[in-house]
């Protein structure tokens, strides 16, 4: 688990009132003061060196150090290790003082928490565990302190040593799969998962299962899916020159979500069968659909913003790169280069999103459905660049198109209610078909996103006619055009 590549979570409002502390370790250190901690580090480390090791001689000043810096992963790591190696050695061999005292000193951590004082729970931290490192409260307390620090790389040394230490409790499980997930380190967080139902005692995983919220328990795979898994590993080893086997393979850990180990199977297939071209495509396509697959869970578990945004920038830039790949394996084909046109408008590539799309209708062969969705991105991005005449030009060509589509689909003919609901059952598939082909448009509604663009530009305008023609065109498809 050390090592592990993981986005920063976000610090808890509660971190704030360790103000003093948390602006402490934020800034930094001076160079001197870096200098002085790793001299005493390094110092530390030469005890450990004599024969035999000075253990206490070096857990001083690993704790001095732990103390200066709780950021300082490595101090704490040493720490631990260092404990443990004593353990081993025949030292810090509790006994009934040393057990009583350590009571008292995770209660006091404990009550700690409960005040949010995570500053003071970490200068407390080599005490505590100088008399009983394997405490799974004290391992877990101290992980979350470290936690609401944002000393990610601390809380996860505390959490490695509490896996450790107990990989039967289910504490110590929930613990490190809430930190995964809270990080946004979605593929890590389902890797545990599946490994937990694979090895894992039933009543220990039920335990599991009963902690974590639903949204989290959905994604478990079953024991029947990672037996085929194995199977398909297992046939492969023997045999690794059937493309149709990897493909399956990758399939079913993408269904799975297990994405990391799905490229990684795409990788071993590039070697087995040496078609290179084909599956750096499908590695590209499978690091999109994780990105999209992240992006999702986290709206749905409600994640902080701060992470959403870092997740949300991330499937731009992926499905940015898949799609220009697209564009040139298929450039017959105008939907990838459209898709294309729109990953430059979510990453805020305004002038150049204007370009691709101006290109982009010059081609004759463009269905009515891609003409509008063309048309609305081309708008949008003058308009995000303050082209308002002709974003507004633009939108009229666009107001005509969505006409057309109604018209083309002879829905028209009368006012009655039956004629609006086929009209609004027809919006509905084209608003199904474009979620599914351009990307960030899944959960929105076109020809409503499309008729608010028009009529907010209209209104700010003075185009009063086109604000009519936009009021009328929503009353026969049955939306609101209401902002």
């Amino acid at each position: 688990m050390k090592g592990l590549l993981r986005l920063e979570p976000d610090t808890p409002q509660s971190a704030s009132h360790q103000l003093s502390g948390v602006e402490k370790y934020s800034g930094g250190f001076s160079r001197q003061q870096r200098r002085k901690l790793q001299n005493q580090f390094e110092t530390g480390l030469q005890w450990l060196e004599q024969t035999p090791p000075a253990y206490d001689q070096a857990l001083r000043i690993f704790a001095g150090c732990m103390k200066a810096d709780p950021m300082g992963a490595v101090y704490t790591f040493e720490f631990l290790q260092t404990l443990e190696e004593g353990h081993r050695q025949g030292h810090y061999r509790h006994g009934w003082r040393q057990r009583r005292r350590n009571v008292k000193l995770v209660e006091r951590i404990s009550e700690l928490a409960c005040d949010e004082q995570w500053h003071e729970i970490l200068q407390q931290a080599p005490e505590a565990l100088y008399h009983n490192a394997r405490h799974e409260r004290l391992l877990l307390e101290l992980a979350f302190a470290a936690q609401a620090l944002g000393a990610t790389e601390t809380q996860w040394t505390y959490l490695e040593f509490a896996w450790k230490y107990f990989p039967g409790s289910a504490n110590v499980h929930v613990q490190i799969i809430h930190a995964f997930y809270r990080s946004g380190s979605f593929d890590d967080a389902n890797n545990h998962v599946a490994e937990l139902v694979k090895t894992a005692d039933p009543r220990l995983l039920q335990k599991i299962l009963s902690a974590l919220p639903e949204v989290i328990t959905e994604q478990f795979p079953g024991h029947e899916v990672l037996d085929q898994v194995e199977a398909l590993r297992n046939s492969l080893k023997e045999d690794g020159e059937q493309p149709e086997k990897w493909e399956q393979l990758c399939a079913l850990l993408e269904s799975l979500n297990l994405y990391g180990q799905a490229m990684a199977a795409c990788q071993l297939a590039m070697q087995a069968t040496g078609n290179q071209s084909d599956w750096n495509q499908y590695l590209l396509g499978l690091r999109l659909q994780q990105a999209e697959a992240r992006l999702a869970f986290h709206q749905q578990l409600g994640s902080p913003d701060s992470l959403l945004d870092d997740l949300q920038h991330a499937a731009w830039r992926i499905r940015t790169e898949y799609y220009q790949k697209q564009s040139v394996r298929q450039p017959q084909q105008p939907l990838p280069s459209i898709q294309l046109g729109w990953c430059l408008l979510g990453t805020g590539n305004w002038y150049e999103a204007i370009k691709w799309f101006e290109q982009l209708q010059q081609n004759q062969e463009l269905s009515l459905e891609h003409q509008s969705i063309l048309l609305l991105g081309l708008g949008e991005a003058q308009q995000a660049v303050r082209r308002f005449d002709h974003a507004l030009e633009t939108f009229s060509q666009l107001l005509a198109r969505l006409s057309e589509l109604v018209e083309n689909a002879n829905l028209l003919r009368d006012d009655t209610d039956h004629a609006k609901q086929r009209n609004t059952d027809t919006i509905q598939k084209l608003d199904q078909q474009l979620g599914q082909e351009i990307p960030g448009f899944d959960e929105q509604s076109f020809c409503q996103r499309s008729l608010k663009r028009i009529k907010t530009l209209a209104e700010a305008m003075n185009h009063d006619l086109i604000c009519e023609k936009c009021d009328q065109l929503a009353e026969k498809i049955g939306i609101s055009t209401d902002n």
